[in-house]
Parts: C-alpha cells; sequence; structure tokens
C-alpha cells in the first residue's frame, strides 16, 4: 500500500510508562520511514509545552504536530489552526475549580501554566507523568485551547455537573482529567491537515491505543491499536498489533510499508 502520512500517538504508543522510556525500536523505524519520504505527525492529547517537556522532540523531527487533542496544529513549525476556547468558559470552569480547591492548567497555543499552587492531586499526578511543574499565573483572557484539572474520582460526578456542557470531562489517570473543548478531536484535526496537504484519507495511517483515538482511527486509511490500547480503541481499530513493550507499532509499520 502506498502511504504518504502517519499520524502517530504518543503515550503507551511511543512512551512506555511502565519504564518511563520510549520505545527506540519503534522510534528508529519511524525516521527510517521518514527519510524515505513518509510525513510523520505526532498527533496527541497533550499540549504542545507538554510535548516539549517529554524530551521527544530531541529525538524525534516530525513534520508536524497535532496537539491539544486535535485543538492545536503545527504544519512543520508554524501555528496552522487552533481552537481557542471561549472566555466566559474559562472563567466559568477556574470558578468551578476554585470553589472545591483544585487546580487548573490551563495550556495556549505553546506554554501553558497553573491557575493556583501545586496541591496533593498535582503532586500526586506528576509522581507519574514526570514533567514539570509550570509557573502559576492568573487567567489572562485569552488564548486558552487546552485544561487539565487535577482531581480524584470523587469529584467526578459535582464537576460533570456544574462544568459548562460545552467542555468534554475525560478522566484519564486517577488524578487527572481533560476537560476537553467539545469541538476538540484528533480525527477533525487529521482532516483538515488531510485536506490542506491535498492527500486522500487511502493514503494515510494513524496509530494509538485509547479512547481518543478512535475519532482518529474513522479518518485514516488504516488504523492500528496497539495490543495494550483500551478495548473499546482495539474494536474500532484495523489492526490490532503487539504491546509497546513488545515494539508493536514498529513491527506493525514494517509488515505494512515494506
Amino acid at each position: 500500500m502506498n502511504f504518504k502520512i502517519a499520524f502517530i500517538d504518543i503515550d503507551w504508543t511511543l512512551l512506555d510508562h511502565d519504564i518511563l522510556d520510549w520505545d527506540y525500536q519503534t522510534l528508529d523505524i519511524l525516521k527510517e520511514y521518514q527519510r524515505q519520504g513518509l510525513l510523520l505527525y505526532l498527533c496527541t492529547a497533550r499540549p504542545y509545552d507538554s510535548v516539549t517537556d517529554t524530551g521527544l522532540l530531541d529525538i524525534l523531527k516530525p513534520d508536524g504536530i497535532i496537539c491539544t487533542n486535535g485543538g492545536v496544529v503545527f504544519i512543520g513549525e508554524e501555528l496552522f489552526f487552533s481552537n481557542i476556547i471561549p472566555e466566559d468558559i474559562v472563567r466559568s470552569i477556574e470558578k468551578t475549580a476554585n470553589k472545591h480547591h483544585l487546580v487548573l492548567e490551563l495550556s495556549t497555543d505553546k506554554e501553558r501554566y497553573f491557575t493556583s499552587p501545586a496541591n496533593q492531586y498535582v503532586h500526586n499526578y506528576f509522581s507519574i507523568y514526570h514533567e514539570v511543574i509550570p509557573e502559576v499565573r492568573k487567567y489572562q483572557n485569552k488564548g486558552v485551547s487546552a485544561i487539565l484539572l487535577f482531581t480524584p474520582e470523587k469529584y467526578d460526578e459535582i464537576l460533570k455537573k456544574e462544568f459548562p456542557k460545552e467542555m468534554n470531562y475525560l478522566r484519564f489517570d486517577s488524578h487527572g482529567v481533560d476537560v476537553g473543548y467539545y469541538k476538540n478531536t484528533k480525527g477533525a484535526a487529521i482532516r483538515k491537515v488531510l485536506d490542506y496537504l491535498k492527500i486522500n484519507k487511502s493514503e494515510s495511517l494513524g496509530a494509538g491505543d485509547s479512547f481518543d483515538d478512535i475519532s482518529m482511527f474513522k479518518e485514516v486509511g488504516v488504523s492500528i491499536c496497539m495490543g495494550n490500547g483500551s478495548e473499546d480503541a482495539q474494536k474500532e481499530a484495523d489492526i490490532i498489533c503487539d504491546t509497546i513493550a513488545e515494539h508493536g507499532l514498529g513491527k506493525a509499520l514494517n509488515a505494512l510499508l515494506k
């Protein structure tokens, strides 16, 4: 099959959190196909600043990045698209978080900051993800494209009722919740990129492991779900590869592209 572009998730697809390290074998395979002309786009729920904190961009030079679960897109190093959350919605979420003494991380196109000092929920989260804790700032009434909430599950039902209906409440960790703008999906961003680059859907492939990758699977010609992926994601994929520990994505790419 003739593929021109690949959209690749990061966490549990390239980054193995069990060992807190990269699947270097798969990264080397991706770099080789990129040298042969395959366009490589990272496609992640992480905001841009979080992607840079992982150190991945020191290892891999993608042709573009879809981040913030499709809310922000870079083609090369140029901002192509950014879906900004309306100010009144951000203010409402901030008010609710403050009411429950919870910390928010607000992300713009290329940076992020906390709305209040880190608490135990934040430290529990960062003990797993080992990222840099951002500085504390007041919301500046502009430019927010992603919101990360640090809270245990006991608040879920309360917050789902109190947050604006325009926001999706997606728990991905025992202390981490993406409060995503409802218009943001990886699939919608991929459509924009393919249209701009004039690449047919049949010439694209995508790889991921979780619920938020399902929209990506629907917008690419061939979809790959990791063997360690969630059951709902595996049901929607064309191919289920081996786990990240078994270098599953690299093996699947070799089978498809050689």
